[in-house]
């Protein structure tokens, strides 16, 4: 069992998925497990190569699970809790305004970049 999003609950999934999403304020800095606590309402599954994700009272919200990106301009710096740097790639204003609901402040959902392996493992 893997958490794919940093501070949510888990589900089996490949370890490859392991907190491969993570929420950050709007500069770029990851947010702490106390600013994500609402996380452990989501319910989480798969389907089609997408993670679906479920919190009470909102629509369904899926991610794909697997996408080459080819659009730099949703690629970005963000800075985990200790400044270490993240390769990472902006999900978009559906998903930053989804979570921004679900923790109650604005945010961002990013993906560590899989063009930068050498990402830190946030967990």
């Amino acid at each position: 069992m893997v958490s794919p999003i940093l501070f949510g609950p888990t589900i089996a999934l490949d370890k490859r998925y392991s907190n491969q999403w993570f929420l950050t304020d709007g500069k770029g800095k990851a947010l702490t497990a106390s600013d994500c606590a609402a996380l452990n309402q989501l319910e989480l599954r798969t389907k089609l190569g997408y993670l679906q994700v479920r919190a009470p009272g909102m629509l369904l919200l899926e991610l794909a699970l697997d996408v080459l990106e080819d659009d730099d301009s949703v690629r970005l710096q963000a800075s985990a809790d200790d400044g270490t740097p993240i390769a990472a790639i902006d999900e978009g204003v559906l998903a930053a305004t989804w979570f921004s609901h679900v923790i109650g402040q604005p945010c961002l959902l990013l993906k560590k970049d899989p063009g930068h392996p050498d990402s830190p493992d946030l967990a």
